[in-house]
């Protein structure tokens, strides 16, 4: 079952004064003549809109920030566009190739299209960066792609108070493996005679991945997200188009 849509968020408080705060830029572009205009996840602000200029080429002559870097920044301003004052990487960035990179991208943009901006999380930065260490761990196995990515989308939804109930049905009777269901939002799983199969929903509670239960988790994932991204397509998506494992 679900709770309300982001019925746990609450506005973000960020401490302005001389702090400086873990951060990952996810998305960036030009603003002005020599700015740029940031959606930044911060570990204590979630996801913050700011601007900042552009890098010098004391920093190694790059356009704009790097992506998967955690960063330490210092921000001014009280209204929504914050503005970055100090920005230091803490360390080399996070290398991922092909797929691994692609879905990179697809974290960073299902954060900025779906995450409130502004909004308190306890949970999503951490979220994020394990994610993205998971990523670069299995590079070397492809496999395990999917898994991350879907076990990023439902604890991506849970954060924004849609986590799914996967114990019980709508009328409160444990999911049975023979039986089939329908989704229904705001609700739950409604026994139905075709549907999502209850052997696969109890394999995604579990973890237990294999190609029936993935199958079931993208398309339960999507029908979750469908309304939250509206009709515009991720463009993310767009870079697995000629690759056997699109998200």
């Amino acid at each position: 079952m679900t709770s309300a849509h982001c019925a746990v968020l609450v506005t973000a408080k960020i401490n302005m004064r001389g702090v400086y705060h873990p951060a990952y830029l996810l998305h960036s572009r030009p603003f002005q003549d020599d700015k740029l205009l940031l959606d930044l996840l911060l570990q204590e602000g979630g996801r913050v809109r700011a601007v900042a200029r552009r890098p010098s080429k004391k920093k190694g002559g790059r356009s704009q920030w790097p992506l998967f870097t955690l960063c330490q920044l210092q921000l001014a301003g009280r209204g929504e566009l914050k503005t970055v004052t100090t920005i230091e990487e803490s360390g080399a960035g996070l290398q991922l190739q092909g797929e691994f990179l692609f879905s990179g991208f697809y974290l960073n943009e299902l954060i900025c299209r779906i995450w409130p901006a502004d909004a308190q999380s306890d949970g999503l930065f951490s979220l994020y960066q394990q994610s993205l260490h998971n990523l670069v761990r299995y590079q070397g196995d492809p496999p395990m792609l999917q898994p991350i990515l879907r076990q990023f989308e439902f604890a991506l939804l849970a954060e924004l108070g849609i986590a799914v109930d996967f114990s019980a049905d709508v009328q409160g009777d444990p999911l049975s493996a023979a039986g089939y269901y329908q989704w229904l939002p705001e609700q739950g799983f409604m026994p139905a005679m075709q549907g999502y199969i209850g052997a696969d929903l109890l394999a995604v509670a579990l973890g237990n991945w294999h190609q029936s239960s993935l199958r079931c988790a993208k398309l339960l994932t999507r029908q979750l997200l469908k309304p939250l991204l509206g009709s515009q397509p991720l463009n993310s998506r767009a870079l697995f188009g000629a690759l056997v494992t699109p998200t």
